[in-house]
């Protein structure tokens, strides 16, 4: 399947827009007025400390991502923005750019360019279709997400539909023609391995479909199913050899389903029971056997502001490979150290507790205070080996409703070199952040 480049999608986004204007007088002033400016603003303080390197990870950055997003006009509307990455002081991280690979990595390379651009169609028959440079957010983002905690976001060059004509039921399909990572457009250093090469590439060709249905028409039960079938290749390899290494990674059908359903249980206490299954294949030119399953079971209760939950999620491995899942919003699962983007080829177990409490906005007089601690217990899913276990903790205050500031932490503690060999690593952010 063929689909328009990058610069094509613009083109005729572009075109689109302009041959219905002279058709029909658009009156382009007011739709512009009738539109909103994107501003998202982010400045960050990142501290690494990582057991095999003898440097510890510094950097500062700070992110701009400014655009805007046109009205509607005869269904049809533009958006568009852009980032600007800096990057302040001596930068003493590796960005997976800048060669400095004796430090630890802080994945948030200095960049400008072009982040969102697409043409979307809302139609008369409850479909919204899009087209060109876009986010996509499916369900928790556990297999397709944006990966928004870094400065610069992952992306998607597809076209895409949400369909909801059915009561209750929302349909989402997607076509990915070219993945767009978190690096940005630069060329990743050199690497001497697929397997790092592919953590840094700058994009992934795909020939892919993404499929979502949600239901919601049952009370307090949410059912959701979802197909992926990937087709995915990352550019830069020195030889056949490592691409089809690296595609064997990437190239996988992934069918499950979800259910989440809410209850009552006392009065002033509610709670969630969650359920998830996935099985995974190889697919397109994949040259492995794959049959891993991926399991998750969560359950929690709140009370005024307080919130416990228990979880516990399986990402199997066969000792070859794991349960892939390369366009997920890592840094939300396993733990925000981020030991865990690639799933080790023994899998993983990971057993977790969550704490939050939010402060009523009256305490401090500003909008809300929000503290959070996560402990998670990690172990391989074949041989069950111990793999080290992690504290996250994070303290959130919501000035209003557009700035923000936090202070994060997470501390991974190893085990298990036998099995992976993965080191103690600790990570520090102080963070504010302004959106309109």
């Amino acid at each position: 399947m063929r689909i328009l480049s990058k610069q094509g999608v613009a083109a005729g986004a572009l075109s689109i827009l302009c041959s219905t204007a002279a058709h029909a007088e658009l009156p382009l002033a007011g739709i512009i007025a009738q539109g909103r400016p994107v501003i998202d603003l982010r400045t960050r303080f990142e501290t690494v400390s990582d057991s095999s390197k003898t440097l510890d990870g510094n950097g500062e950055t700070i992110r701009a991502r400014l655009g805007y997003d046109t009205g509607y006009w005869n269904n049809f509307q533009l958006g568009f923005d852009f980032d600007q990455i800096w990057t302040v002081g001596g930068a003493t991280y590796n960005s997976t750019r800048n060669g400095k690979t004796t430090y630890p990595t802080i994945a948030d390379p200095s960049m400008t360019t072009l982040n969102r651009l697409t043409l979307t169609y809302a139609s008369d028959f409850d479909t919204k279709i899009m087209i060109g440079r876009q986010r996509l957010l499916i369900g928790n983002q556990r297999f397709v997400g944006n990966a928004g905690w870094r400065q610069h976001e992952q992306t998607f060059d597809s076209l895409s539909a949400v369909n909801t004509s059915i009561e209750d039921l929302t349909f989402t399909y997607a076509y990915l023609y070219r993945i767009n990572r978190i690096g940005g457009p630069a060329v990743p250093v050199p690497s001497t391995t697929a397997a790092a090469a592919t953590g840094q590439a700058n994009y992934f060709k795909s020939d892919s479909h993404v499929m979502d249905a949600v239901y919601i028409g049952v009370d307090n039960l949410r059912l959701e199913g979802y197909a992926f079938l990937l087709d995915l290749s990352a550019p830069g390899f020195a030889t056949i050899a490592a691409q089809q290494t690296a595609t064997s990674r990437l190239s996988t059908a992934t069918y499950g389903g979800r259910a989440d359903y809410n209850v009552s249980i006392i009065p002033d206490v509610s709670g969630k029971l969650t359920a998830e299954f996935a099985h995974q294949t190889g697919y397109a030119k994949n040259p492995l056997s794959i049959s891993l399953n991926y399991w998750l079971g969560e359950a929690s209760a709140s009370y005024a502001g307080l919130t416990g939950l228990v979880g516990y999620e399986v990402l199997e491995g066969n000792g070859t490979i794991g349960f892939a899942t390369p366009l997920a919003t890592l840094h939300l699962f396993n733990g925000w150290a981020d030991m865990f983007l690639t799933t080790p080829t023994n899998g993983l177990k990971d057993f977790y507790l969550k704490a939050a409490y939010v402060i009523p906005a009256d305490f401090i007089e500003m909008r809300s205070l929000t503290g959070t601690v996560m402990y998670h217990d990690f172990a391989t899913d074949n041989l069950s080996a111990g793999i080290g276990s992690e504290w996250d903790a994070s303290l959130e205050l919501a000035i209003d409703g557009n700035a923000s500031l936090l202070a994060k932490y997470a501390d991974y503690r190893g085990a298990g070199v036998a099995f992976g060999g993965f080191p103690d690593k600790s990570i520090f952010w102080l963070q504010a952040a302004y959106k309109y």
